[in-house]
């Protein structure tokens, strides 16, 4: 007896249908949609179509390009950002890359630190004060891991933060150590939801422990949060693609109206430390201090003779309003971004402070801060280390 055909029937044929009918149109969209030069939803640019060649495919930088063009330029790419964070929180996921999805907050994790790295850096830091007789304070910011451990995901650590803190302050001459103080406000809004900063609220804190380690009094009474903007989505929702958090940005109003002149990395001079334009784009905490550049000055009518150098990540960006009412002169060096050494800072500006603010991910990991510092006080060593590096083959 020959065996009846099996025919696919009305719902496998529609289904089909749909299905191509889909994946054509989704494939259309994608050729006539125009590509977008930046995320907004990551912050960050995208990958343009490459302009493909012979020798690009042979060898294989076309196909690469090609793939990052087509997984930045995909139809839908937000929504399945948002989608995939969704599912991730349903199933109980505690991070995503280096941020965990904690309670009403996301959270970076804290960086691996570099014994290597720290122990240069600390040596470093204590030949700066012999050399040029001048006190020089550290704060290292502790993260939020740190001090809001009760908004961690269960079983997650700070990930030996606090015991690496305990070290480093240990070695210093003039430890600005903020942990004490912001521990017992842990409740307060001293750290953004979205953002890996901290706000202004915690960044006081830390001026004030900086100023004290300085010999310094700090008076609150001084200053008046202003808020100046909500619903700002910062670095660690873009990371994400969180929604349903969002936070406050609070400037502080100098209640002293110290006048002040900013002179800023291109050389061009403005009567505020505020970038209000940044309030407009995507990255808002860009209201402290702007982008982030080399070199800042920032020149005060106030009732001092202390002028400081300040060596900072961007942490310390909140922090500068909070200084501004208690020095002559603020010369503000970002290491990341500063490519000479700090002898011509050193030697012009008559500087009486030394304070060096930073993340504790960018202290325990990142070579900047050591770099400018070996740059500094062993130029020819560094000339030679750098030479040395640009002669050696390229891996």
């Amino acid at each position: 007896m020959q065996q009846k055909k099996k025919t696919p029937n009305r719902y496998h044929r529609n289904l089909l249908t749909f299905l191509v009918t889909i994946t054509v149109a989704w494939t259309s969209l994608n050729l006539v949609i125009p590509d977008s030069a930046k995320s907004a939803l990551e912050n960050r640019p995208l990958a343009q179509m490459p302009k493909i060649s012979l020798t690009g495919i042979f060898n294989g930088k076309d196909q690469d390009a090609l793939e990052d063009a087509v997984s930045d330029q995909f139809v839908g790419r937000n929504l399945l950002f948002r989608i995939n964070y969704t599912w991730r929180k349903l199933i109980g996921q505690k991070q995503i890359d280096d941020v965990y999805l904690g309670k009403d907050a996301l959270i970076q994790k804290p960086a691996d630190a570099n014994p290597e790295i720290i122990g240069q850096t600390l040596s470093l830091v204590s030949q700066l004060e012999a050399s040029t007789g001048v006190s020089t304070s550290v704060l290292v910011a502790p993260s939020a891991a740190n001090i809001q451990s009760d908004k961690l995901p269960a079983n997650v650590s700070d990930n030996g933060e606090n015991a690496n803190l305990d070290s480093i302050y240990s070695q210093l001459a003039h430890p600005a150590d903020p942990r004490g103080i912001l521990k017992e406000k842990q409740n307060d809004y001293l750290y953004y939801k979205t953002d890996h900063h901290w706000t202004s609220q915690g960044a006081m804190i830390g001026a004030e422990q900086l100023l004290q380690s300085m010999g310094m009094t700090f008076n609150p009474e001084w200053f008046t949060a202003l808020p100046v903007v909500e619903g700002f989505e910062g670095t660690l929702a873009s990371k994400t693609a969180s929604y349903g958090l969002s936070d406050q940005i609070d400037v502080y109003k100098d209640n002293q109206n110290t006048e002040y002149t900013v002179t800023w990395n291109d050389g061009h001079q403005s009567t505020s430390i505020y970038d209000r334009d940044a309030l407009n784009r995507k990255d808002k905490y860009e209201v402290f201090l702007s982008q982030n550049q080399g070199l800042v000055h920032i020149s005060t009518l106030a009732n001092s003779q202390e002028n400081l150098l300040l060596l900072k990540d961007s942490y310390a960006n909140t922090m500068v309003p909070f200084l501004v009412p208690y020095f002559k002169n603020i010369y503000i060096v970002d290491p990341r971004y500063y490519y000479d050494n700090l002898n011509y800072v050193l030697s012009s500006g008559q500087i009486t402070k030394i304070a060096l603010v930073f993340s504790y991910n960018n202290f325990v990991s990142t070579i900047s801060l050591r770099d400018i510092l070996k740059s500094t006080l062993e130029p020819e060593q560094a000339q030679q280390e750098q030479q040395a590096q640009e002669a050696s083959p390229q891996a």
